[in-house]
């Protein structure tokens, strides 16, 4: 039954799907023929990336060689980058395809591969979704009105995206918006990170705590996330700092798997580093948010106490060196939640707005937001 079920839902899909592709106009951001508004495709219409690039990678093509394939493999990942566009289409479809699994044990797929779309209200458009080759996701009964909206389309959090079309209904209005890659009007906050800032354990793309950072405070940002490799490396380092930044935040603890003596060394070379490459922009560093079950296991109790303490050295010692622009975000001030991981370490939904929230707490205080 359950597979006929399946097989009758496939079926039903490819024939809505047909259906609909006759009466749907369907862009390409690396098409350059995308939109009669513009002349700009490729990397012009994908916000949120530090580099030119005419993919959805996070990475240009110089890197590879130069930082670890793994740390390669992992900026091919979405995570963070976005669309935008503005139609006034009462119908929206995405459809892709990607590299990799669609979901993980512990990150469901449409976290991993799926993607999120919000209005320029910041108000999340709810749509169905299959997850096929290729993914399909449809926004209908959307406002029909004489004027565009502007909507924003966040990327995978942890898949790699081969090729991509936004489909709205035929004869209405679309145009992508081009995106400032020069960075001339804002500087971004720039991130580097691990696994929980490319985004696990979010439910979808849209609850990662940098997007969520980016739509709250209206600055773009750039995920430098990388799960499992955020090590505080020179030839990572050289590309984070090669973007030009409002603000580094450098969050990588919950990867320091070293001594403690090997931390603070890190932590020190990475910040003097920074500082060679850019003397006057600020730099955060973040603590451990803890792991989950520090209370009950003496273990992964004694690895976050280490890390962190290595860290707290290092930011003495550079204070004392005189080194200027240079901040500091506690566990506490992170405040995880109790119930706020999905394993021992990953944020959940919530865990990601508690993060985003004292983010925003120190951006408004380092950069004087309002």
């Amino acid at each position: 039954m359950k597979r006929f079920l399946s097989l009758f839902l496939s079926v039903w899909a490819a024939g809505s799907l047909s259906a609909a592709a006759q009466n749907t106009a369907w862009h390409d951001p690396m098409d350059s023929t995308a939109t009669a508004a513009s002349v700009r495709g490729g990397s012009g219409y994908v916000h949120g990336r530090g580099f030119a690039s005419n993919d959805y990678g996070r990475l240009p093509g110089s890197a590879r060689g130069v930082v670890r394939d793994a740390v390669w493999n992992l900026a091919q990942n979405s995570a963070g980058l976005y669309l935008r566009f503005t139609t006034d289409s009462p119908q929206i479809a995405v459809r892709y395809t990607v590299a990799g699994g669609h979901a993980m044990p512990h990150m469901p797929a449409t976290g991993v591969s799926g993607v999120d779309l919000y209005n320029e209200r910041g108000e999340r458009c709810w749509g169905d979704y299959s997850f096929g080759d290729p993914i399909v996701y449809t926004y209908r009964e959307l406002p029909d009105t004489t004027e565009t909206t502007t909507y924003t389309l966040y990327l995978p959090l942890y898949n790699t995206v081969k090729e991509l079309q936004v489909g709205v209904r035929a004869g209405s209005e679309f145009a992508f918006e081009a995106a400032d890659t020069t960075f001339a009007e804002r500087l971004p906050v720039v991130i580097y990170g691990t696994s929980i800032a490319q985004g696990a354990c979010a439910s979808r793309p849209g609850m990662a705590w940098s997007n969520i950072l980016q739509r709250n405070t209206g600055l773009p940002t750039v995920n430098l996330g990388f799960s499992g490799n955020g090590r505080l490396e020179p030839e990572v380092i050289d590309y984070v700092a090669t973007v030009p930044a409002a603000l580094y935040i450098v969050d990588c603890m919950p990867n320091m798997y070293v001594s403690e003596d090997s931390v603070y060394r890190l932590v020190l070379n990475a910040v003097r580093q920074f500082r060679r490459l850019r003397p006057k922009t600020p730099i955060l560093l973040v603590e451990h948010p803890g792991y989950a079950n520090r209370s009950t296991n003496a273990t992964k109790r004694g690895e976050d106490e280490r890390a962190d303490r290595a860290q707290r050295r290092a930011y003495a010692e550079l204070r004392r060196e005189g080194v200027r622009d240079l901040y500091y975000l506690s566990r506490r001030e992170l405040g995880m939640p109790r119930d706020g991981m999905v394993d021992y370490i990953h944020p959940s939904d919530l865990g990601m707005t508690a993060y985003a929230t004292a983010y925003q707490r120190a951006l408004r205080k380092i950069l004087q937001l309002k």
